[in-house]
């Protein structure tokens, strides 16, 4: 099940449940470096005017930029109920589409695309996208994950298969930016997700986009269970 299919993005984001579920799981039982502060610090570090927010969804991240920051900020997401919560935030959201931004050349200092672009389906035309919207000198900071994700947790059930590969991971993600950008860093992250129980652990698989269905296969554990995670930080540069 591909994530950059547009079907299963629109059902997915349609609502916040599934989505804020996770999301809460996942910090919570978070052990090690948060890759959403090291994505900040990511964004902090240009000391952006302008920021532009690929992606919004709930909007958490988004009014921290404004808050903390004291940017301009502007976000978009194809979702119109997470455009809504983040509108709620006072934060100047939109429904629109990374593959045709709905703003004029040079507009940002940075652009953050955070989880995000595997979700896209032509990923060339959004990365030009953001690297137009960007002045000479901006930055753009995308995230994303490792395609071997939390590989303990998914070794549980016997026979599973590998997931479709994601359009923008750790294996690709610094070739694809370079065709649009001076220069490109990139930064791993490993961290360890504790699940107390193995009903914890059903209830974090039940929540995910493309693996819901198998939380019922998850085999009962005792005592804590612990995964790794691990995610990537791109930060490229546009030239002047």
């Amino acid at each position: 099940m591909k994530l950059d299919n547009p079907l299963l993005v629109g059902w997915e984001y349609a609502s916040e449940e599934r989505f804020a579920k996770r999301t809460a799981i996942y910090y919570a039982l978070l052990e090690g470096r948060n890759p959403d502060h090291v994505a900040y610090d990511a964004v902090a570090e240009k000391k952006p005017k302008r920021l532009l927010d690929i992606g919004c969804g709930l909007g958490e991240t988004t009014e921290r930029f404004a808050k903390e920051l004291g940017a301009d900020v502007q976000a978009i997401d194809l979702s119109p109920r997470m455009v809504e919560l983040t509108r709620a935030r006072g934060i100047d959201a939109r429904i629109g589409d990374a593959q045709q931004l709905p703003y004029e050349d040079g507009e940002f200092d940075c652009v953050f695309a955070g989880w995000v672009l595997y979700h896209v389906p032509d990923l060339e035309k959004a990365l030009a996208e953001c690297a137009r919207v960007l002045r000479p000198g901006g930055r753009l900071v995308a995230s994303t994950y490792f395609e071997n994700n939390m590989p303990e947790l998914w070794a549980l059930i016997e026979g599973l298969g590998p997931r479709d590969p994601l359009s923008f991971s750790h294996t690709n993600g610094m070739e694809l930016l370079k065709r649009h950008f001076a220069s490109v860093e990139r930064h791993d992250l490993e961290a360890t997700l504790i699940f107390p129980d193995t009903e914890s652990i059903r209830t974090f698989v039940a929540s995910t986009i493309d693996r819901a269905h198998l939380a019922p296969l998850i085999p009962e554990i005792e005592g804590p269970f612990r995964t790794t995670t691990t995610h990537v930080i791109f930060v490229a540069e546009k030239g002047g």
